[in-house]
């Protein structure tokens, strides 16, 4: 299998994924003995026969008492704060005594949930403010216990005085800036060890982010927000849980080059600020991702395992297996949960508004593991008989027998003066306009039509509008590529986009991204001269394409034309600068032809390098450096 079934990801606008954890959503509260017998359990009949409740020093518990025991699943739910129980196959009796006092600020209503097999019954708590929660399962009955907004005892207060007073405290942060390099030192009064960082690439307005979750510490007395001039846009600190989250923003698109490590005293976290930053932004508009490059195998385990390039090329099929899904990718955990805080959940991962129509109702059980969360939203659609409305920033979701109508704009009521050289600009503009062929105008129609299909990503509809476009605008070159990119890329039709491409050519032969879209068509037909020339002509020029040079450079690495590629691979450094991708690849073919110690020597180069590698990357160069190493 050739490299070239994947070379078209050079030509796709998807996201680099190099370094980034699938955030997790496990909003189920399931008691695990009940996991396993779900069947059995709805086979049963349980009744609530009373909600009491009582004050414990600074808790306020809710006991929901039942016949049996139950299965269920506890969520909260803001504007108002609501804590809802949704409890399978049970009723609440008619006798039942309910007691939550009005002083507490709870308020109970009950509901059947029918549309879930087994029925639900849901309660909903409204509580007058949000408050943190637990949930516990004692035999037949389930607890909430909720902090209290009650003050608490004399011997309770003292005792949570102590325990404050002896856990460990973050008390200051420093920042240390040089023109190389950012330090963040949190001061603490002793070790941390307890924490765990993570980042999240740029999502929309909010920018690239590191954030650190210190569990079991406090710090109230720490700024909450400060903002800097460097790579470090700012930095905040929130609290979570029993501990605090730290979270740094980035000040460009890409996350700046960092590493996190404790200190005697504390934790710091280094920041580069050098032009490394740059290259790291070329690496995420590379259309590849890095994981893709090397297979996951563990070198440590067995050092005669070797790598081939049908198994590269596999792995490297297996990152974009979700055709046309392009969204971060997210892991999800649903147990019958209300269907609104889903579309909740959703909202706070993709940065998008999602506006909910009143007739969408019911609860959703669903596990998805690593997918995109526009996959996500859409199997949720499709279980839910729903469809949705995409514009501006804004998804609208509502039953697929409901129609939506987009507002639209109104006039401006504005006045204004009348500017003489604004008038002559637009009548230069309107005359023009009329001078334009009706063949363009009317192509243009089809383009826009186009464009609409394509960013709903119905790119055979797309394609349709493109090519009545082109039948308009004969001589319109990059048109000609824009339907050969899309047949390339989005519908893997090789013959058809290799078609458009010599027709782009016919129109603009110095047109590169037509050669380069041609020679890797050809190459995925296996029509090898062909994609050679292509190729060479793609690369032509002083300053040919960053795309151009690496797919060449794989393209050679393929062919065992391993000068050829390591001269492109150079010409891209030369022209580029070198980045993780030329480094990894130059590092591949030292290893193909044998030469060992340049390939141990750039290995060693790239985690040196301080750029951000993703955790297999760096797994699989570390156990290749180790294999190096004399025993």
């Amino acid at each position: 299998m050739c490299h070239f079934s994947l070379l078209v990801q050079y030509r796709q606008n998807l996201p680099a994924y190099c370094g980034i954890l699938a955030l997790t959503f496990v909003f189920v509260l399931l008691n695990p003995a009940q996991k396993t017998g779900l069947v059995q359990a709805a086979e049963k009949t349980n009744t609530i026969t009373a909600i009491s409740s009582e004050q414990v020093d600074n808790t306020f518990n809710i006991t929901l008492e039942g016949t049996t025991s139950p299965t269920y699943t506890v969520y909260e739910l803001f504007k108002p704060a609501r804590i809802v129980v949704d409890v399978a196959d049970t009723s609440l009796s008619q006798q039942a005594v309910i007691s939550l006092p009005k002083e507490s600020g709870i308020t109970l209503s009950t509901s059947d949930v029918t549309d879930s097999t087994p029925p639900l019954t849901r309660f909903t708590f409204t509580l007058n403010e949000s408050r943190p929660f637990s949930v516990a399962q004692n035999e037949k009955n389930i607890i909430i216990s909720l902090k209290s907004t009650k003050p608490q005892s004399k011997a309770a207060a003292a005792q949570t005085t102590t325990d404050k007073d002896t856990a460990t405290k973050i008390h200051d942060i420093k920042v240390l800036a040089t023109a190389n390099e950012t330090k963040i030192q949190l001061i603490a009064d002793g070790k941390i060890s307890n924490y765990t960082h993570d980042v999240l690439d740029k999502s929309g307005s909010s920018p690239p982010r590191l954030y650190i979750d210190i569990e079991n510490i406090s710090g109230d007395t720490l700024l909450k927000e400060q903002k800097f001039g460097t790579a470090l846009a700012g930095i905040r600190v929130a609290k979570r849980g029993s501990g605090l989250r730290f979270v740094l923003d980035s000040s460009k698109d890409t996350l700046f080059p960092f590493q996190v490590s404790p200190l005697d005293n504390g934790l710091e976290i280094r920041i580069e600020e050098d032009s490394k930053q740059d290259e790291l932004s070329e690496l995420i508009q590379q259309k590849q991702t890095i994981e893709s490059q090397l297979p996951e195998i563990d070198p440590l385990r067995q050092k005669t395992e070797t790598t081939s390039a049908q198994s590269v090329a596999d792995a490297m099929t297996d990152a974009f297996n979700f055709s046309g899904y392009k969204k971060e990718r997210i892991t999800i955990d649903f147990y019958k949960i209300d269907i609104h805080n889903v579309f909740r959940l959703l909202r706070e991962v993709s940065n998008t508004n999602i506006v909910v129509d009143e007739a969408v109702a019911g609860s959703l059980t669903l596990a998805l593991n690593d997918v995109p969360w526009d996959f996500a939203l859409d199997i949720i659609l499709n279980l839910k008989n729903l469809q949705k409305e995409e514009r501006f920033n804004t998804i609208v979701i509502l039953p697929k027998s409901k129609a939506f109508n987009w507002p639209e704009r109104a006039e401006d009521n504005l006045s204004f003066e009348t500017d003489e050289t604004v008038t002559e600009r637009e009548a230069i503009l309107i005359q023009q306009q009329m001078s334009i062929p009706k063949t363009v105008i009317a192509a243009k129609k089809y383009i826009s039509k186009a464009q609409e299909f394509e960013k709903r990503e119905e790119f055979e509809s797309a394609i349709h509008q493109y090519e009545l476009a082109l039948q308009k605008w004969q001589d319109n070159a990059k048109l000609a590529n824009k339907i050969s990119s899309i047949y390339l890329v989005q519908l893997r039709q090789n013959a058809k986009a290799l078609y458009f491409a010599k027709k782009a050519l016919a129109i603009d032969q110095n047109l590169a991204k037509a050669s380069l879209n041609a020679a890797i068509a050809s190459a995925n037909m296996k029509e090898l001269k062909n994609s050679q020339q292509f190729f060479e002509h793609a690369v032509q020029g002083k300053s040919p394409l960053k795309e151009a040079l690496l797919s060449y450079a794989v393209f050679s690495e393929e062919q065992k034309h391993y000068p050829e590629a390591l001269k492109l691979l150079k010409k891209y450094d030369i022209l580029y600068g070198e980045n993780l991708n030329s480094m990894v690849a130059r590092a591949r073919i030292f290893d193909k032809q044998g030469k060992h110690e340049d390939a141990t020597a750039e290995y060693n180069k790239i985690i040196l390098s301080g750029y951000r590698i993703a955790p297999d990357l760096k797994k699989y160069i570390l156990g290749r450096i180790a294999l190096s190493q004399p025993q």
